[in-house]
């Protein structure tokens, strides 16, 4: 829930700022988590605190590690920055959605694996719920058109599944956003 609610309500308060106000806004706070998270990782008191406080928000893989939430954050701030509104929304709505829905899916019905721990039946519910839902946020600005919006969820679905070497957290909004915004022509 922490992984929709971010990106939904942070995107709204982005959108209510306008791109003005918006942009440093979310800039400050992608530079305030990554400086706590690295102030976690440079102080071991620091971060034992943070496990014991904010425990139930970081995965224990990432006791010693840089969390998702710096990434995710860069990603906003990077659709943001590159893509027009409607797009930027709809790369975001994908990583909300789309990576929620892949992680119930597939941690509860993922029998079917094709890379790593990742599931066709998790890669199928991403890309539906990115579809689903990036058509909904699309719509609301003249509307993306359907095949855009696919071609975006698509690839989405693609790269979180994908073992590269960037945090889907930024690599998602970014890469299907650029798909999406090539396709649009906005």
């Amino acid at each position: 829930m922490y992984h929709l609610a971010g990106g939904l309500v942070i995107g709204a308060a982005y959108i209510s700022l306008g791109r003005e106000r918006g942009l440093p806004a979310l800039a400050a706070l992608t530079a305030i988590a990554t400086a706590t998270d690295i102030s976690r990782l440079v102080f071991p008191r620091f971060n034992d605190f943070m496990f014991r406080r904010f425990g139930a928000f970081i995965r224990e893989s990432e006791k010693h590690a840089v969390t998702g939430t710096p990434w995710y954050l860069a990603g906003m701030l990077g659709a943001f920055f590159l893509f027009s509104l409607p797009v930027a929304v709809c790369s975001i709505v994908f990583l909300a959605c789309g990576d929620v829905s892949a992680t119930i899916v597939g941690e509860r019905w993922g029998t079917i694996k094709i890379s790593g721990v990742k599931s066709l039946q998790g890669t199928i519910a991403f890309f539906l719920a990115a579809l689903v839902c990036g058509y909904a946020a699309g719509s609301y600005w003249q509307g993306l058109p359907l095949p855009v919006v696919a071609a975006g969820a698509l690839t989405a679905a693609v790269v979180e599944i994908l073992p590269l070497k960037i945090n889907d957290n930024l690599s998602i909004p970014i890469i299907s956003g650029a798909v999406m915004q090539a396709l649009a022509h906005y």
